[in-house]
């Protein structure tokens, strides 16, 4: 009779960490938002407009939960610490998608027209938005890098 033994540890494939994984949704979610204002924000229709910001605040969402994944998962000190800067700026341009999408439905919604734009509340948190939507992108770009590095780091030392 044969027996049938376990494969050992060191023979079964390494699956990626918690961390790599929202690493990678991270880098998705980078990319998605990079282009999502240059895909909707140029069309003439009026409903472009109000889907931008329906889209973008799951992203957001999104963000904040995969920095506080890759924050729990994380040794470094410095990433920790960058994925909680990142994470204010995720939640500046939640804030100002919440508000510009409030001021769109105000205005009609998806035949909202171009006089939205011209709305000082819509301003006001569009003034709140870009910037924040600048700093997460450059935030998250940066924190990508860092996340290479100090991996990089940690494999040579092994």
């Amino acid at each position: 009779m044969t027996s049938v033994q376990a494969p050992t540890t060191s023979s079964l494939p390494s699956t990626p960490s918690a961390g790599a994984l929202c690493t990678v949704w991270l880098a998705a979610l980078l990319l998605t938002s990079l282009a999502l204002p240059f895909v909707f924000l140029p069309m003439e229709a009026h409903w472009a407009h109000m889907v931008f910001h329906l889209i973008g605040i799951p992203l957001c969402l999104a963000g904040v939960v995969l920095l506080a994944r890759i924050r729990h998962s994380s040794a470094s000190r410095t990433i920790r610490v960058m994925t909680w800067i990142d994470t204010a700026f995720f939640i500046g341009w939640l804030i100002g998608h919440l508000g510009e999408l409030m001021v769109v439905l105000g205005h009609g919604g998806a035949h909202a027209d171009e006089e939205v734009f011209d709305n000082p509340v819509h301003s006001s948190f569009a003034a709140l938005a870009v910037p924040s939507w600048m700093l997460a992108v450059v935030g998250s770009m940066m924190l990508l890098v860092t996340i290479g590095i100090v991996s990089l780091r940690h494999r040579r030392h092994r």
